[in-house]
């Protein structure tokens, strides 16, 4: 397998980037031994919220790349569009499981229960 950075995709997806056909050459030569990891995502979404695109689509757009089908990188993202958390408390978001201890409020919303690190009895 070939490791993709963020580069890569940002190569791939942006309209006129100088890397772009380089990027397309190599994903159609090695097309189904490309794999990338969390952070590629981390980054693409960092990048998503600073530039304004849509990170829904963005995070689409690299899981088909990838041939990706969990679906916690599209909840990434729709917390980060739906709820306007940054990209770091999206993914602690997406990844909770639906329960979180944390003294950051931003998790009191869609669902998610947060037990109160600062209180531990109470939960939001």
């Amino acid at each position: 397998m070939i490791y993709a950075d963020t580069d890569f995709f940002l190569a791939l997806m942006k309209p006129n980037d100088w890397l772009k056909k380089n990027a397309e050459k190599i994903l159609k030569r090695y097309e189904g031994q490309i794999t990338t990891f969390e952070t590629t995502f981390l980054e693409l979404l960092m990048v998503a919220k600073k530039y304004n695109p849509d990170p829904i689509k963005l995070t689409s757009a690299v899981m088909v790349l990838m041939g990706i089908a969990e679906d916690v990188y599209l909840r990434v993202a729709y917390y980060m569009k739906e709820h306007g958390l940054n990209a770091f408390d999206a993914f602690h978001a997406a990844k909770c499981g639906g329960v979180i201890t944390s003294s950051n409020k931003v998790y009191e919303m869609g669902g998610i229960k947060r037990i109160k690190l600062e209180n531990p009895e109470e939960t939001g």
